[in-house]
């Protein structure tokens, strides 16, 4: 093989390769800002809070259905949405206690069953 036609393919191989590495840390770093806003959307402290189970909503899926209890909770005006687990019985008019979570960059909140306590 002709010297300059060798050094001409090297050229082109050793572009392809570079293009190759900026696309793979192009990935990387949205990979890394995206697993960010997750951890930083996540809250990192919790309150307790009683509120009064009112109804519930069933979300059907592919893979079963979902209950979620309306619950009242005295510091917001409307009804909050709490996932109930599989194995609870739904029960209306009863008293439970969620956990109130802080969004850590948003001043959001997220509230997750505990448990009833009737």
């Amino acid at each position: 093989m002709r010297p300059e036609l060798k050094q001409q393919l090297e050229k082109e191989l050793s572009k392809a390769e570079h293009k190759n590495f900026r696309a793979w840390s192009v990935a990387f770093l949205i990979l890394v800002i995206f697993l960010w806003l997750i951890v930083g959307l996540s809250s990192k402290s919790s309150v307790p809070v009683n509120g009064v189970s009112i109804s519930q909503h069933a979300s059907l899926r592919e893979d079963g259905h979902k209950i979620y209890l309306m619950v009242k909770v005295p510091d917001r005006d409307n009804l909050v949405k709490v996932s109930l687990p599989k194995h609870l019985p739904i029960k209306r008019n009863v008293k439970v206690e969620l956990r109130k979570h802080k969004s850590t960059l948003f001043d959001t909140y997220r509230y997750t069953f505990v448990r009833y306590l009737e």
